[in-house]
Order: C-alpha cells, then sequence, then structure tokens
C-alpha cells in the first residue's frame, strides 16, 4: 500500500464511507479505488483535489495528502521486460542500492557525457 492509499483509506475510514460510497463521491469505480488504496494504479491528475474538495478535509489533512501524494509519485515502476539482462542487473542494482558512490559517479558520467552534458 501507498502512503497516499494509507492517508485515502484513513479519510474514507474516519467519514464512515464504505470503498463504494467514496468511489461514488470521487466518481470513479469501486476496485479502481481499492487500486489506487493498494499502489497497483496510478494516481489519477487532480485525484487529491478532488478528495480535499469532497472531503471538505482541514488544513492538516490537506497537507497529510499532499504529503502523501509527494511521496508515493516519488515512487517509479519500470517494466524490464524488453530490456537487456545487462541493463536489467543495472538498473536492479541501483534500485536496490548495491552500487557504491565511486562506481555511482562513473555512471553518471556517461550517461552526462552520452546526453552532452559536462556534469
Amino acid at each position: 500500500m501507498t502512503e497516499f492509499g494509507k492517508v485515502l483509506r484513513i479519510i474514507r475510514i474516519n467519514s464512515g464511507d464504505s470503498a463504494k460510497e467514496m468511489a461514488e463521491k470521487l466518481e470513479i469505480s469501486a476496485p479502481y479505488l481499492n487500486a489506487i488504496e493498494n499502489g497497483r494504479r496510478d494516481i489519477p491528475n487532480g485525484m487529491a483535489e478532488n478528495v480535499v474538495r469532497v472531503y471538505n478535509l482541514s488544513e492538516r489533512d490537506q497537507e497529510n495528502l499532499r504529503e502523501a501524494l509527494v511521496a508515493t509519485k516519488d515512487r517509479v515502476k519500470i517494466d524490464l521486460t524488453e530490456l537487456g539482462e545487462k541493463k536489467r542487473r543495472v538498473i536492479l542494482a541501483l534500485a536496490q542500492d548495491e552500487v557504491d558512490n565511486v562506481t555511482l559517479e562513473e555512471i553518471c558520467k556517461l550517461v552526462n557525457t552520452k546526453n552532452g552534458e559536462n556534469k
């Protein structure tokens, strides 16, 4: 479950709404709401603002929702199925924090050089 999903579920429970009721209020399907809460679907643009409007959230709850949105959007889903074995290994090593800083700097230099940057 994502941070956004957790906060969304808390809002739903605190309001006394079922998933179906919240979905109806937000004009989405209940399965789609469940998928968002559980991180299986991306958060649609404008959803946080819609939740704020529909549930008339306090400033504190609005801030919690926005912070959760930022925390959730920091996650990236990458489809590795079309990549070669070497690329998959490098991406996974980076994602799992298995690359030392010296190697990371070298990778950054190579990427920057390939992209025409001098950093």
